[in-house]
């Protein structure tokens, strides 16, 4: 069998969705006889081969504002890799110009008598996150001092592209063979645009590598978190869909005592800012993105409360990472956050609210130890393995696959 994955969401500083790939080609090398294909827009055209994984890059302009993201423009190109490459299941995970080369394949191939899947991961929220919620910041939040008025019909407008988005995503939805997200939540979410039947197939994460033993204190001395000093992180993008920038606004209420540091690892175009606001604070870091899966677990274990101020997530891989790392986890009410974190290991706060969650922090900063226990017990409670994850998703195409020959 041949697997493909077709993305934009993956450059050398991604977060979730480069994980779950590279997990899933780790496990079809190590567990499986089958062939994996990975098509992503690229600087240049190029083909990499690692025995059954094949990863082609498709020369593409980069995405203003979002570097070092690119967009497809080459439906053309996409089709005739697929073509030379014959996947029998491509999974989608961009929804824009690839799913029309995607599905001209796949009806060629099975006009030709062939079986072939599309399917698509609901990994990002695109029409609430990338359409509703900037336009909603832009035309309603951002003219309430001047207008009421403009404000309620820059709102309404917002409604009415986010609704036209998910219209267009929920169409590219419904031609595909197979829907998939990580929870049951965002299952009801991909419903609001018009399509049933989604599987749930958790990510994961690994968690004998996710561990407080890989805690170092070499880390913390680089940073000048003393012992009994308290180390915040964030690992992710550095974008306004995070809303990165929040964390900064709760760590500035924060007291002087007990003494708080705050760490945020990763890139995106949110950096620049992030640095000259960390450049007029004490105890205020700006880190880079992590490639080295090992030290980027020993930074986690190192920390002692994991924040997050991103209301779009879908999953929240980075913090089940956290919570594995044996960190309780301060976020906010929305998404996917308010399935991974329960008061037992962490908090929820208002989201866009820089004071509750400043507060969140402090309530939990004395139970930090305790809590971050119970955090790294729900993972192992939770069976959140690779090894599973992956188990159900081969498991759910094969028996596609099945029904598509018979």
């Amino acid at each position: 069998m041949r697997y493909c994955d077709l993305t934009l969401a993956y450059t050398e500083t991604s977060g979730g969705i480069k994980t779950y790939i590279d997990q899933k080609r780790r496990y079809i090398a190590d567990h499986r006889e089958d062939e994996h294909i990975l098509i992503v827009p690229g600087e240049e055209d190029r083909t990499t081969r690692d025995r059954r994984l094949t990863k082609i890059e498709i020369e593409s302009p980069l995405i203003p504002g979002c570097e070092p993201y690119r967009f497809f423009w080459r439906p053309d190109r996409i089709r005739r890799i697929l073509e030379e490459t014959a996947p029998d299941v491509i999974e989608l995970g961009s929804y824009f110009l690839s799913p029309l080369a995607a599905f001209r394949y796949r009806d060629e191939r099975r006009d030709a008598g062939g079986a072939c899947l599309v399917s698509a991961y609901f990994h990002t929220d695109v029409a609430h996150a990338y359409v509703g919620a900037p336009a909603r910041k832009f035309l309603g939040e951002g003219i309430e001092g001047v207008s009421e008025t403009l404000a309620s019909w820059g709102h309404t407008l917002s409604e009415i592209l986010e609704d036209g988005a998910e219209s267009a995503f929920g169409h590219m939805f419904r031609k595909c063979d197979l829907t998939l997200a990580a929870t049951e939540a965002q299952a009801a979410r991909i419903a609001e645009y018009g399509v049933t039947g989604t599987e749930i197939v958790p990510l994961g994460v690994d968690l004998s590598r996710f561990s407080p033993e890989r805690r170092s204190p070499a880390f913390r001395e680089r940073l000048g978190v003393g012992e009994d000093e308290i180390l915040l992180v964030y690992s992710g993008r550095l974008d306004t869909e995070k809303s990165v920038t929040l964390l900064v606004d709760a760590f500035e209420r924060l007291p002087q005592e007990p003494r708080f540091h705050l760490a945020m690892m990763g890139e995106g175009p949110l950096r620049p800012e992030l640095e000259h606001r960390a450049a007029s604070l004490e105890r205020c870091s700006v880190l880079p993105y992590e490639k080295d899966k090992d030290a980027y677990a020993s930074a986690l274990a190192s920390a002692d409360i994991y924040v997050t101020a991103g209301p779009h997530e879908t999953f929240g891989l980075s913090v089940v990472e956290a919570e594995a790392s044996g960190l309780p986890v301060v976020g906010v009410d929305a998404g996917a956050l308010r399935e991974r974190i329960r008061p037992e290991w962490g908090r929820l706060g208002p989201v866009g609210d820089a004071s509750a969650m400043a507060e969140n922090i402090l309530e939990i900063a004395p139970r930090r130890e305790t809590m971050g226990a119970a955090a790294r017990q729900h993972v192992f409670d939770a069976d959140y393995g690779w090894d599973g994850s992956f188990g159900k998703l081969f498991a759910i195409y094969a028996s596609a696959l099945e029904k598509a020959r018979s």
